[in-house]
């Protein structure tokens, strides 16, 4: 299944389409990586996705793999959760129908944010899937401290695979933590510290399903929390890390997240 890219407004996507083309009942997937990431995280997932009928993309957020740099001040001081949010609407509006939207870890709150703002605008998605996210701000920080804005955030790769990687096999995990990029600190502040950013479930009207990781070391939750908060669906993914897009046993996460889709958007 080949991979196709393109630009939208300077934003990196990636596309992945059926071979015979996507059943006209199924919404497009946009997949919005997390802290660091790019589109590149999601390759597997847009493969074995499009090889099962589904039309998808992935895109890199500004200052990511392909997409268009930010100043280097703003990037690491101005820039909100919200930001990433706009980088995201500019792709769905681009596709010009409604999506499910589906987000790792800081995609995630970005997701939620995304989405009440649609809300607020009176407009709606086909459904969501968050995975290992960072929370809503009214489920508390989680972070005590900022993280200092005079640099960007970078990980060494030791401490990105303890974070974000429960295999030890060292083919499956280096090749993706040898791949993070700095990321925003002051994106990461903005959904981490004192009242983060807030969520009203009101404004979550979609289908979601909320997936946590049992071996998470990141500040994402490992149990329910956000879906009993949101009053949503929920997974509990066994056996895997923060990235469950690329850790060992990916496959079985994403056989549940397409289950939980094709209820919903059965092919015609």
């Amino acid at each position: 299944m080949g991979i196709r890219t393109f630009k939208v407004d300077g934003i990196h996507v990636e596309e992945a389409l059926p071979e015979n083309g996507a059943a006209a009942s199924r919404p497009p997937l946009m997949l919005l990586h997390g802290a660091g990431h790019g589109a590149w995280c999601w390759e597997h997932w847009l493969k074995v996705l499009a090889g099962r009928g589904w039309a998808c993309y992935a895109l890199s957020l500004r200052n990511h793999p392909g997409s268009h740099p930010e100043d280097g001040e703003t990037y690491r001081t101005r820039l909100k959760v919200s930001h990433y949010a706009s980088d995201l609407r500019k792709v769905t509006e681009h596709l010009g129908r409604p999506c499910v939207v589906i987000g790792h870890s800081m995609g995630g709150i970005t997701i939620l944010k995304y989405l009440a703002e649609q809300c607020s605008a009176g407009k709606q998605e086909a459904a969501a899937v968050l995975l290992a996210s960072a929370p809503p701000g009214q489920l508390g920080p989680v972070r005590g401290a900022p993280l200092p804005t005079d640099s960007a955030y970078v990980l060494d790769a030791e401490t990105a695979r303890n974070l974000y990687f429960l295999t030890t096999n060292e083919a499956i995990w280096r090749p993706a933590v040898e791949r993070l990029v700095p990321e925003s600190p002051s994106v990461m502040n903005d959904y981490s510290l004192g009242e983060g950013v807030p969520i009203d479930p009101a404004h979550i009207p979609c289908p979601l399903l909320v997936v946590s990781a049992e071996h998470d070391n990141s500040v994402a939750p490992r149990d329910g929390r956000i879906a009993e908060y949101l009053g949503k669906d929920y997974f509990f993914a066994q056996g895997i890390g923060h990235d469950l897009m690329l850790d060992a046993g990916w496959e079985a996460v994403l056989d549940e997240v397409e289950g939980w889709l094709a209820v919903r958007f059965p092919a015609n």
